[in-house]
């Protein structure tokens, strides 16, 4: 016993996992201050706008998920001063092939413009660009996390997320209080996550030296081993994040404005294992590329996870009242009886997040086929039952605590038969 509680709070990945446990803290605490700031600077409206915005972004970035995961474990191989070439050519040939995909979602959501801004209801326009525009941002610095993540740079992968979330709201801020609103939120989004691109960049450039020209390996991971990783991050970002789009076609601006202040706060107990999650992969893609067994690594994460979202979550159960009205105020207070639940629901989800990370990194993908199944019912089951805000806090605790049952039942019976290392 004493071993393992030695493992659990400082083997190796603990150790590792605490620098971007850290910074995922700090930057959480920092990035709820800016939900709160934008909660009050803006109208309620205006802030239900901000975070569909924001939900369309991640689910957009789902298939680069997948990219940046493949990434991430190939660095981890290529760690070695010997594969300097492979490094700096998958840097640069990813990053040109995100620029090319970009160009045509782009051209593709400029045609469809109307349609875009009537189903979500938008005012202006302008929101739609400045989402675009931002893809072409965040994106790109996406890339270099992920180098971060695979050369297990984790202090500068965990102070990177800092800065952005501090410049963000150090941005947002001065540009609402010029007068800018909503706009003013989105450019301080997309002017922090450019500065952030230029400093992981310089961060990265030691490690991309090496000459692209004299690349002579063949590819780095090919589209058949990518599309059930890409199936796996599609459904879970639908299954996390379309709640927030959905909400906002069926309910009012005011009840959108309310369900975004509950999510925002009731999602940190899925992200509250983010860092032990990042850790993981690129430890379990390199022990997995030595032959080494994993599981260690897979039962330290998924008991910090459940000891951190079970706290999360009764912490939100019982003080969800004056949480809400503390951070958003008085007019934020109905939001509390959503949040109440939220914790709950996301809990599951936090484990499956760990698992599939796990799973992942092994070249392994048992939870892409399980989304494909739970994911569709998900949504099926919000179309028919969308009475009340409620409801669909409830759907997502159903579908993922099913998912996350089905998953680690089958993971579990995998490695009771020794089918995996």
């Amino acid at each position: 016993m004493r071993n393992l509680i030695k493992s659990l709070f400082f083997g190796k990945l603990a150790k590792a996992g605490s620098w971007l446990f850290i910074g995922s803290i700090i930057s959480g605490i920092l990035g709820y201050l800016f939900q709160i700031i934008l909660g009050r600077m803006l109208s309620v409206a205006e802030y239900g706008v901000f975070n569909t915005i924001i939900s369309i972004m991640v689910l957009t970035g789902a298939p680069l998920i997948t990219l940046l995961m493949l990434v991430s474990r190939k660095v981890s191989s290529y760690r070695p001063v010997l594969y300097e070439n492979h490094r700096t050519h998958l840097f640069y040939n990813v990053n040109l092939k995100i620029v090319m995909i970009l160009v045509v979602f782009a051209s593709f959501a400029l045609i469809n413009l109307e349609y875009l801004q009537d189903f979500l209801q938008l005012e202006k326009t302008i929101y739609l660009y400045l989402l675009i525009i931002l893809l072409f941002v965040a994106f790109p610095q996406s890339v270099n996390n992920a180098y971060l993540q695979g050369l297990q740079y984790f202090k500068w992968l965990s102070l990177s997320g800092v800065i952005t979330t501090l410049l963000k709201i150090i941005i947002s801020v001065v540009l609402i209080y010029a007068g800018l609103g909503l706009t003013g939120a989105l450019g301080g989004v997309l002017i922090s996550s450019f500065l952030v691109l230029i400093l992981t960049y310089v961060v990265l450039l030691p490690s991309l030296r090496g000459k692209v020209d004299n690349y002579s390996g063949g590819k780095h991971f090919t589209i058949k081993s990518a599309i059930p990783v890409l199936l796996a991050n599609v459904a879970f970002s639908v299954m996390t994040q379309i709640d927030m789009v959905l909400v906002k076609h069926y309910f009012s601006e005011q009840d959108a404005g309310l369900y975004a202040a509950a999510s925002i706060l009731g999602k940190a107990v899925m992200y509250l294992p983010g860092g032990i999650a990042m850790a993981l992969f690129p430890m379990v893609a390199e022990s997995h590329a030595d032959g080494k067994s994993s599981a260690h690594f897979l039962i330290q994460a998924v008991v910090i996870t459940t000891l951190l979202c079970t706290i999360g979550a009764f912490f939100y159960y019982y003080l969800s009242d004056s949480i809400i009205v503390l951070l958003y105020g008085e007019n934020y207070r109905p939001a509390a009886e959503i949040l109440k639940y939220f914790g709950f629901a996301m809990l599951p989800m936090a484990l499956i997040m760990v698992a599939e990370h796990f799973l992942i990194a092994m070249g392994k993908v048992l939870f892409a086929y399980l989304f494909m199944i739970v994911a569709p019912l998900q949504l099926i089951a919000i179309y028919y039952n969308h009475d009340s805000m409620l409801s669909i806090v409830l759907i997502l605790a159903i579908t993922g605590f099913t998912l996350a049952l089905l998953g680690y039942g089958l993971l579990w019976k995998v490695y009771s038969n020794g089918k995996t290392t």
